[in-house]
């Protein structure tokens, strides 16, 4: 019973603050969910590859762009590979970690 009132009492405290950490999460969650994304970077090396077939830029012009691209889903790997290994250590795993295959390499 006491711990009724006291939810009750405390409510104006407490629910601003659970809303805001809601928040905060939902923005932590959307912000790891674009690093995250090589999507973007995929399509992007796409186009990449059919405006060199069509003559819309140079070889050297492609090779610039497909190094920031690859640059890109590199960095993109590393991240997740990152979040693999923190995970398994939160989980007590231990090990020389996780691989993540996702096509690209050095």
């Amino acid at each position: 019973m006491a711990f009724l009132i006291d939810d009750i009492l405390l409510a104006p405290i407490n629910l601003p603050i659970a809303g805001f950490n809601w928040i905060l999460r939902q923005i932590q969650t959307m912000a790891d969910e674009e690093l995250l994304n090589d999507q973007v970077w995929k399509e992007r090396l796409i186009e990449l590859q059919m405006m060199l077939e069509v003559g819309d830029i140079t070889e050297a012009q492609f090779a610039e762009e497909e190094k920031k691209v690859f640059q890109a889903l590199r960095e993109i790997r590393a991240r997740k590979e990152e979040i693999a290994l923190q995970y398994a250590a939160d989980q007590g795993e231990e090990g020389e970690g996780i691989g993540i295959y996702t096509g690209y390499g050095e």
